[in-house]
C-alpha cells in the first residue's frame, strides 16, 4: 500500500520500497530513495529543508523547474514575433539562464494515495511579473509514485490571449554514492549538439557514440547537450557498483543535457524539451497558442542490483 504524508514544506510519497519528497517551492523533487538494507538509500543531492533552497536554489539550481526556457539565454535576449525581448531573471557570464519559475511557490491541486500508487499534482501561475517575458501561463506538475519509481508530468497551458514561447525541463543531480568515477553511463543517443565557447549551440550536431553502452565516468568531463535517438526506449542508465538508475524521456524531451560539476560528487542529468537557447535558434522551441496546452513527462526507475 502506499501513502503521502503532507507537511508545511514538504510532502512525501512512499511505498514499501520507494519514496519522494518533494517541496510546494518550485515543485522540487528533493529526494527520491530506494530501500536498501533496511533503510532509505537516496539519489538526489538534497537540500537540508526548503529554507535551504530558498537561499541556495540558484547555486547549481539543483532539482529545479527550468521554465518557460532551460540553461542559457544568448545575451538575456530573443526575438518573437517581431518584437525583441530582454529577460534578466538569473544571468551568468551575460546570458540568462534557467528560466523564471525555478523558485516559484506551488499550491497542492491533488493528492492521493491507493494500491496502484501515491500521486501530487502541484500548480503555480506565472506572475508576469518580468518585462522580458511579458505572457500568461499556468505550470502544473504531477509526481506518481509506483512500485518502480518516480513518473513527472508538466502540462503547460497558455492562460494568456496572444501566442507565447516555452520550453519546460528539469534539473536534478543525481548522486549514487562516492565519486562520478566509480560510476557508469549509458545514453540513447549517437549524437549531440555542438556548442560554442559561450555553450550556446551552433546549430551543428556531433557525433558522439561513447555511451551507445554503459560506459565507465573515470576522468570524463561533460557539460553536453545529447539529442536521442527515440523517446520510446531507456533514455539514460546511471549505475554504481550497487544502483541503478533508468531514466526515461517519455514526451516531449528530446534533449538531454548532462553536466558533471567540478566536485564530481553528482552528475546533472536534465532532461529538456528545447536545447540551451532554443528562443533564438528554434531547436525544440514550442509555440503556444492562447488557450493551448502541451505536456512533457519524465520517469526514473531506481532499483538496488
Amino acid at each position: 500500500m502506499f501513502k503521502i504524508q503532507i507537511n508545511p514544506q514538504s510532502i512525501v510519497l512512499q511505498s514499501e520500497t520507494h519514496q519522494a519528497e518533494i517541496f510546494p517551492f518550485g515543485a522540487i523533487l528533493n529526494r527520491f530513495a530506494v530501500q536498501q538494507n533496511g533503510g532509505w538509500r537516496n539519489v538526489i543531492a538534497a537540500f537540508d529543508d526548503e529554507n535551504q533552497a530558498r537561499s541556495q536554489i540558484t547555486n547549481g539550481f539543483r532539482s529545479a523547474k527550468l521554465s518557460p526556457f532551460a540553461c542559457r539565454l544568448n545575451e538575456s535576449r530573443y526575438v518573437f514575433e517581431n518584437t525583441e525581448y530582454v529577460c534578466e531573471k538569473h544571468v551568468l557570464n551575460g546570458h540568462a539562464i534557467h528560466g523564471l519559475m525555478y523558485d516559484a511557490d506551488f499550491a497542492i491541486q491533488n493528492h492521493g494515495a491507493d494500491e496502484h500508487g501515491a500521486w501530487l499534482e502541484l500548480s503555480a501561475d506565472y506572475a508576469n511579473d518580468n518585462s522580458g517575458y511579458p505572457f500568461s501561463y499556468q505550470l502544473n506538475v504531477k509526481y506518481v509514485l509506483d512500485n518502480k519509481g518516480l513518473q513527472i508530468e508538466t502540462r503547460v497551458h497558455n492562460s494568456g490571449s496572444r501566442a507565447l514561447p516555452i520550453a519546460d525541463g528539469w534539473h536534478p543531480y543525481f548522486t549514487l554514492g562516492g565519486k562520478v568515477d566509480d560510476w557508469a553511463l549509458q545514453i540513447n543517443a549517437q549524437q549531440m549538439l555542438e556548442f560554442d565557447d559561450n555553450l550556446l549551440p551552433t546549430g551543428n550536431t556531433l557525433p558522439e557514440s561513447r555511451f551507445q553502452a554503459a560506459e565507465s565516468l573515470h576522468g570524463v568531463e561533460l557539460d553536453n547537450s545529447f539529442v536521442l535517438n527515440n523517446q520510446e526506449d531507456v533514455s539514460c542508465i546511471l549505475q554504481s557498483d550497487d544502483l541503478i538508475l533508468q531514466i526515461h524521456a517519455l514526451q516531449n524531451y528530446p534533449y538531454l543535457q548532462i553536466y558533471i560539476p567540478p566536485e564530481r560528487d553528482c552528475v546533472a542529468i536534465e532532461n529538456l524539451s528545447g536545447a540551451p537557447d532554443c528562443f533564438n535558434n528554434g531547436l525544440g522551441l514550442t509555440v503556444l497558442q492562447a488557450d493551448e496546452s502541451k505536456q512533457f513527462v519524465a520517469r526514473y526507475d531506481l532499483s538496488v542490483k
